[in-house]
């Protein structure tokens, strides 16, 4: 076959090889993200994808004019965890490190529940999904957590 797969017992689905830059082993011009791919589970999220997507698009390009594919993923990925009709905790964290490391992207203890987690995950998300990772403006929050931990030291 033309891809490089493998076939997860558990999901019953076939996925392809990639590595952090997101592309195959064995193809280096066959790449993947998202659900499709290989790496842990924790990374098959709309956050990991967002993430992805921007690691994707710095290869795409390099790979077409020619350069080495420089970018790869961090293994972020993020989870809202809702704990009560009114409350949430928004686990973000990078699943490569060992043990995987809590990668917030607000300067408090994200670990605790929140109304405003609650209504990042009800209200503001779906926008984040719709308006900006489907269309391909939304490539993670690096970029909010850089501005957000620059004035938390005020």
């Amino acid at each position: 076959m033309l891809t490089d797969y493998l076939y997860n017992i558990k999901s019953k689905h076939y996925e392809t090889r990639i590595n952090k830059s997101p592309n195959s082993h064995r193809f280096p011009n066959i790449f993947g993200l998202g659900d499709c791919i290989s790496l842990p589970p924790a990374n098959k999220t709309a956050a990991a994808v967002s993430v992805q997507t921007a690691v994707l698009k710095s290869n795409l390009t390099s790979l077409m004019s020619g350069s080495p594919l420089s970018a790869s993923y961090t293994g972020y990925s993020s989870c809202p965890l809702i704990t009560s009709s009114k409350t949430c905790i928004l686990a973000e964290f990078d699943y490569f490190q060992t043990p995987p490391k809590p990668t917030e992207t607000f300067p408090f203890n994200q670990a605790k529940e929140r109304r405003s987690m609650y209504h990042l995950k009800a209200d503001i998300m779906p926008l984040l999904y719709w308006q900006g990772l489907v269309k391909g403006y939304w490539r993670g929050p690096e970029n909010l957590r850089k501005i957000l931990y620059a004035f938390s030291f005020l």
